[in-house]
Order: structure tokens, then sequence, then C-alpha cells
């Protein structure tokens, strides 16, 4: 603990409980994003579920995929199935627009958040340096008061002091960034399974429409 105080004295309280803020409102903002794309909104067995959606709706046992998907929630994919399964006695553009509509409403939950952590990364890494420069000036300040050899030590010692926010500031800008990258990369894999089995939804809606028509006619 006295090492810890020792160094957010160094780098100047206000600094460097700026910096430290930034990091609880990171860690937080992380934590809540990574339980949601891995907890909450992405189905991992995507293909499989896909697969049972799909020999229901061959068999034209909409009810039993609606349901199906009704037992998944709160996973994103099974919500855009439904409610285009909701409208599959349609036509093929009600159709189309009940799963545009659908994505269109889950992408934002997705992607809710994450960019902030580009902002809190660039806030960090500033308000470092905003602390190099408030120990610089005290460094500086305290030379111009010492005589002789104490000036190259008080100076030195005083630039070392100053460098502590910058550190400390680097390291919460870094973690931002990596947090970020990753995030980044689980969104982008969420949306393009929900985009494409949606669009696989749609082509089976339009077949199975299809083979009841020929049905009919024969």
């Amino acid at each position: 603990m006295e090492a810890i105080h020792l160094y957010f004295q160094h780098g100047g309280y206000e600094v460097m409980f700026s910096i430290l803020a930034t990091l609880v409102v990171s860690l937080g903002l992380v934590i809540e994003r990574s339980y949601r794309l891995w907890m909450e909104y992405d189905l991992i067995n995507s293909d499989g579920f896909m697969a049972m959606v799909q020999k229901m709706v061959m068999n034209n046992s909409i009810e039993n995929a609606i349901r199906l998907c009704k037992k998944a929630r709160p996973k994103l994919l099974p919500y855009v199935l439904a409610e285009g399964l909701k409208r599959s006695n349609d036509s093929t553009q009600e159709i189309n627009n009940a799963i545009d509509y659908a994505v269109l409403t889950v992408v934002p939950k997705v992607q809710k958040a994450v960019s902030f952590l580009a902002t809190t990364a660039n806030v960090a890494t500033l308000l470092g340096l905003l602390g190099t420069i408030f120990g610089l000036m005290r460094s500086f300040a305290a030379v111009a008061k010492a005589t002789g050899a104490q000036k190259q030590t008080l100076l030195a010692e005083g630039i070392a002091e100053a460098l502590n926010a910058t550190s400390f500031g680097l390291s919460v800008a870094l973690f931002c960034l990596f947090a970020y990258g990753v995030l980044t990369a689980k969104q982008k894999t969420v949306i393009d399974d929900i985009n494409k089995n949606a669009s696989k939804l749609n082509d089976l809606l339009y077949t199975r429409k299809m083979k009841l028509k020929g049905a009919k006619k024969a």
C-alpha cells in the first residue's frame, strides 16, 4: 500500500485518481459488454440451431420453429428468426421487411457502448501527459529555488517522478485499446452470424412457399 501511495503521490493525486476513475469506468464497460456478447447475445451452436429450424420449416412445422426460437431467448439470432417465421405465410417482400427490421433492432444492442473505449484510451493518455506536465512544472519550480549541485539532483528526481502519471495513463490506454479490439472482433462475429442465418431463413421460407404452391397445383 505504501508503494501505491508513493506512486500516486509522485504522479499527482488529482491526475492519478482521474486516470484511475477512467480505468474503473473502462473495466465496468468491458465486463458488461463481455457478459452481453459472450453469455447473453451470442448463440454458440448457431449452425446446429439453424439446422433444427430448417428441418421444421421444410416439414411445415412453423409453430414448432417459433416455439424453439422463443425458448432460446435472450439470444439475438432466435429473436430475428422468430420475427421472420411469424410472417411465413405473408408475401416474400413482407417476410424480407420483417427480417430486416428485426436485424436492425438487434444490431444496436451488439454495437452499444464499445466505441467509448477508444475515448477512454485517449482520455487516459492525455491525463498521463497532463500529469507529467504538472510534475515537470513542480520540479522546475523546486530547482529554481535550489543552489549548486542540488539543482541537477532535484531535476532528475522530479522528471522521474513526473513520468509516473504518463506510465499509468499509457498502461490504462493500452488496456482500453486491447479490450476495444477484442470486443469489436466479437461484435463483428455476432452480427455476421445473425446476417448469414437471417438470409438463410429468407431463402428457406421462399423455398417453402414455392414448394406449397407446387403442391397445390399438383
